[in-house]
């Protein structure tokens, strides 16, 4: 063993001061002895400070001096030496986050040990309390958005969050009457058990409906042809059948996913059948009104006349400006959206009111239901477009429009909070969050045998600290947003992760996949004319899944970190050799 007083070569122990550690304790795990280093120098030469016969007894009594009180049970737990040995086996390495007592103050520490040969093994301590703290911020503001989510989602009695490849699903409640049903609060296949529970639950009349429309490969094809699904059924609720709305959507980028909410709509519905009995006109046309739509059409499917019937009288009004007679559904229709639909979306309403088009959902589905944009004073509002064939009369079509700007606005505002509460608030690239979510459902197909080829990409950002030392934190937050540009544009297909500070992970499937090697060798020429003191700015390591002895995405991640490791040595050494 080396004693206090001798010099240990930098080059020797690059790998443990690779992200600029403070110091450096060599340990011989034979007989537990050891050596601490710290740097000195403009050569970042290592000087060996302080020596021990036994580093982990040294650390127990050291931990209740210098370690924040809250942090030391913690520490002591997990830093012990049998557990650091277990975590090094086949190239691995220990990391562990926790506060010194600085002064009276808490302060950040981040530790990582790794073996040094077959004797001995390197614990290295580095200071990030600044970025840390950052990332608490960050994701305070996370949990600011979630409480915006969860305002916004008040007006449901129930939400649920339903993965359509596993089934798994989870329920959250706004409402106290709704849990005191006792429906499933979460689980593994939701609709199994959601069939489960409409037998149990729902109106004897409804529950061949609702099973029919809850199948997942029905409810899917759903959404893929209308974008949102809406079910009205009756549910028990305090002893009595009460009538609901069951509104399902695709969260924003996410195919995995489907978003359900439960309303109780009971009152609003006893509300409409007041109004459909003192009403004369079709029952069709009376609930569309009570639902407070802008114009209802009645089109008779023979020969296409139809008449069209509103709360006021503008609509009236604005069809006899126009020259209109109600002779010729499909023709004056088209005229009329030309003038007031959104010219982004006016392809999509000519195709679907194109006659053919519209008439073949109709005997298709029974209904037809989609969204789009009105322009009004200047402003577009969001409208939603129901048709249904009339059960009165099978010779006509009703088909109703309404304003839906508001509830449209807050669902929109809804699904973006739920985007940015797993999004890197620097980077906007996806976050640790993000990246612990997929690895839990790549795991789960891992297990069931089932996940396609991929490769993990582990990044670090080589001369951080110099970057935040020598010209200041926002160049620092500046270098590391350009270096994530570089990651994001060579793997421009796959999602990338910013998972610490300074650390990205990047899975690679598909096309990305293919062509990893290639993609890896673009990130070294990306970033020549990127070198910070004559470096690279990105260390890079890759591994691919095994699948014979993988079992789950930690074990890709594990060796793709410690390649970056290697890549990470490298880089030091070539500017050592140059100097």
């Amino acid at each position: 063993m080396k004693k206090a007083g001798e010099k240990l070569s930098f080059t020797s122990l690059a790998v443990a001061l690779a992200s600029d550690y403070l110091s450096v304790y060599v340990i011989n795990t034979v007989d537990d002895s050891y050596v601490e280093y710290n740097t000195d120098g403009t050569d970042k030469e290592l000087i060996p400070v302080s020596e021990g016969d036994n580093f982990y007894e040294d650390t127990v009594k050291n931990v209740a001096i210098q370690v924040w009180p809250e942090d030391q049970e913690i520490f002591l737990r997990v830093f012990k030496k049998e557990t650091v040995l277990e975590a090094l086996k086949d190239g691995g390495s220990f990391t562990h986050t926790y506060r010194l007592n600085i002064n009276g103050e808490p302060r950040y520490f981040f530790l990582k040990t790794i073996r040094a040969g077959e004797e001995y093994i390197l614990v290295a301590v580095r200071d990030i309390d600044e970025e840390k703290r950052r990332e608490l911020k960050a994701t305070e503001e996370a949990v600011t958005y979630a409480q915006i989510s969860g305002a916004l989602a008040s007006r449901y009695e129930a939400l649920y969050f339903i993965n359509v490849e596993t089934n798994n699903f989870i329920r959250y409640s706004s409402s106290q009457d709704y849990s005191n049903l006792g429906v499933t609060v979460e689980g593994e296949d939701f609709f199994e058990e959601a069939s489960n529970d409409i037998k149990q639950f729902i109106h004897p009349d409804d529950v061949d409906y609702l099973l029919k429309h809850i199948q997942k490969d029905y409810l899917i094809e759903e959404l893929n042809d209308l974008g949102t699904v809406i079910l009205a059924y009756r549910q028990l609720w305090d002893g009595e059948y009460q009538y609901m709305n069951m509104i399902v959507i695709r969260p924003k980028n996410d195919d995995k996913h489907i978003v359900m909410g439960v309303v109780n709509n009971n009152a609003q519905y006893i509300r409409e059948e007041m109004l459909k009995k003192e009403s004369r006109t079709f029952s069709d046309i009376s609930m569309a009104l009570a639902e407070n739509y802008e114009v209802i059409f009645r089109i008779n499917t023979k020969d296409y006349t139809y008449e069209a019937f509103s709360s006021d009288d503008k609509y009236e009004t604005f069809q006899k400006s126009l020259g209109l007679d109600g002779s010729d559904f499909f023709r004056e229709t088209k005229k009329i959206f030309e003038m007031v639909v959104l010219k982004d979306d006016l392809e999509m309403m000519k195709t679907a009111l194109k006659k053919e088009n519209f008439l073949s959902s109709i005997q298709k589905f029974g209904k037809l239901f989609f969204t789009y944009r009105m322009v009004m004073g200047g402003k577009s509002y969001y409208t939603s477009l129901f048709a249904v064939q009339s059960k009165e009369d099978p010779d006509y079509i009703v088909m109703a429009i309404a304003n839906i700007d508001e509830a449209k606005r807050m669902e929109l505002a809804y699904i973006k909070a739920m985007d940015i509460a797993n999004h890197d608030a620097l980077t906007s690239v996806k976050n640790k969050r993000a990246y612990v979510q997929t690895e839990v459902e790549m795991d789960e197909k891992i297990e069931k045998k089932e996940q396609s080829p991929f490769a993990v990409v582990v990044c670090d950002l080589n001369g951080l600290k110099h970057v935040n030392d020598v010209q200041g934190h926002q160049a620092g937050d500046e270098y590391i947003k350009g270096s994530c540009s570089i990651i994001c544009n060579v793997f421009s297909h796959s999602p990338v992760f910013r998972i610490g500070g300074d650390e990205f992970a990047v899975i690679l499937k598909d096309r990305d996949y293919e062509n990893r090697y290639e993609l890896v060798e673009q990130i070294g020429v990306e970033q020549e004319s990127k070198r910070v003191n004559g470096m690279k700015p990105i260390a890079i390591g890759l591994s691919e899944f095994i699948p014979e002895t993988d079992i789950r995405v930690q074990d890709v991640f594990e060796r793709a970190d410690s390649l970056m490791y290697e890549d990470k040595k490298k880089c030091k050494n070539e500017i050592n050799n140059v100097g």
